[in-house]
């Protein structure tokens, strides 16, 4: 009965705006359950919320939220909140198994989505809703709306010794990461088998998503890397891969493709997979077989300053340093608290101006504020100078599977 009262609240304050006409145009922006969530402010959402007088449940992969949680029940104390920490994985089977039962139990989720399972999976199906608060979004590059209600952006860079090379990155494209190969034995050996592999490489699982989702990505922007490669070597790249496909049901690569060409070369190195990025950041730290890079989350800087890790992060590559892989926001469809799901959502972006939330609660390392009126600080490095790409979410989809695939096979091959 109170869920059918918000919605009545709902309409009346609705027909009040479009009486006055102060609305703008709102009947486009009215979703199916005949409400215009766009134009809301936190005060008619809180209105609305309390009317549900459910408890809003918020699945998400940081515990963050959780901080927001409790900044938000101080705000708006007759709304009960409640926080349910979860990996991606875990979010996207409990998503898929509640709406397979008809009956949801999420309001609000939070999570990554580098792969587009999320989108692709979820979003496409109706399961998860995007809501984008018009105030909100005028401060938000629209390419970084296409996929859901971003949050903030972060990035899985490669990581380097400072102390081997205090001047900056050693690298400057993702060409340079591959220094070594052998055109003509295909491999990091030359003719005599002497080895010729340049980086010792360290990453944690490349089959996992968010890093499978960055080669995808790279295999996407084939273009880009076919000019990178002419601009730095002054000559085409030679493409070596071709006979090495064995597309099927489960994996597909193009041929002539230099994203492929570029994973092809770094399956054929000898690398060390680590059981997390800590292991990683160490491993650089140490670099203890020569020139060292490694691969993982953009927070595993945390440990320059914990532990004294003389480590930094490889910014500037080209064509682009890495995927934006950016925490995406949504509300869950037929949810019992559709006002509190959006009230929470709004209030962690920081409302209209910014300063109405808990924005600032996500500025950490690695992250940065996708709001053009808010900067978040505690990176040190503005985003534009990292260099990070928009995804294809569409495309990247369509990619994830092979590169896992892929990497199983081709790097099972190094000689």
């Amino acid at each position: 009965m109170k869920k059918y009262l918000a919605i009545l609240v709902s309409l009346i304050l609705l027909c009040a705006a479009v009486a006055c006409g102060g609305n703008n145009g709102a009947n486009a922006n009215v979703e199916d359950d005949g409400i215009d969530w766009e134009h809301m402010s936190q005060e008619e959402l809180y209105e609305m919320a309390k009317e549900e007088g459910g408890v809003v449940k918020i699945y998400a992969t940081t515990t963050d939220a959780e901080t927001a949680r409790k900044k938000i029940a101080r705000d708006f104390p007759d709304v009960n909140f409640e926080f349910v920490s979860c990996d991606t994985n875990t979010i996207k089977s409990l998503l898929e198994r509640d709406y397979d039962a008809g009956k949801v139990n999420a309001d609000v989720v939070l999570v990554k989505d580098a792969s587009g399972e999320i989108y692709n999976g979820l979003v496409a199906y109706d399961i998860l809703k995007i809501y984008y608060p018009a105030a909100i979004c005028e401060h938000i590059d629209p390419e970084l709306l296409t996929y859901g209600m971003p949050l903030y952006s972060t990035f899985n860079p490669w990581f380097y010794s400072t102390r081997d090379f205090p001047d900056g990155p050693p690298i400057e494209s993702w060409w340079d990461i591959v220094k070594g190969y052998n055109v003509d034995t295909k491999s990091y050996k030359d003719a005599d088998g002497n080895d010729t592999q340049y980086w010792n490489v360290y990453t944690k699982d490349i089959k996992g998503a968010s890093y499978a989702a960055l080669w995808a990505q790279l295999i996407i922007d084939s273009d880009a890397l076919f000019e990178q490669y002419k601009k730095q070597y002054g000559e085409d790249l030679v493409i070596t891969y071709t006979d090495k496909l064995q597309n099927n049901t489960f994996k597909s690569f193009p041929e002539n493709n230099a994203g492929v060409e570029l994973f092809w070369r770094f399956t054929q190195m000898q690398s060390f997979e680590q059981a997390d990025g800590d292991a990683v950041a160490n491993a650089v730290d140490l670099s203890v077989n020569g020139p060292t890079i490694g691969l993982c989350s953009a927070s595993k800087l945390d440990n320059r300053d914990s532990s004294g890790m003389q480590i930094g992060w490889v910014t500037g590559l080209s064509p682009y340093t890495a995927q934006n892989a950016a925490s995406y926001v949504y509300v869950a469809s037929n949810c019992d608290n559709p006002a509190g799901a959006r009230l929470y959502i709004n209030y962690i972006m920081g409302g209209d101006d910014g300063q109405s939330g808990c924005y600032q609660t996500f500025d950490k390392l690695g992250h940065w504020s996708v709001r053009d009126d808010v900067v978040y600080e505690k990176s040190g490095v503005e985003a534009s100078e990292v260099g990070l790409k928009a995804p294809d979410m569409k495309q990247i989809y369509s990619y994830f599977v092979s590169v896992q695939s892929y990497w199983d096979l081709w790097s099972s091959w190094r000689k």
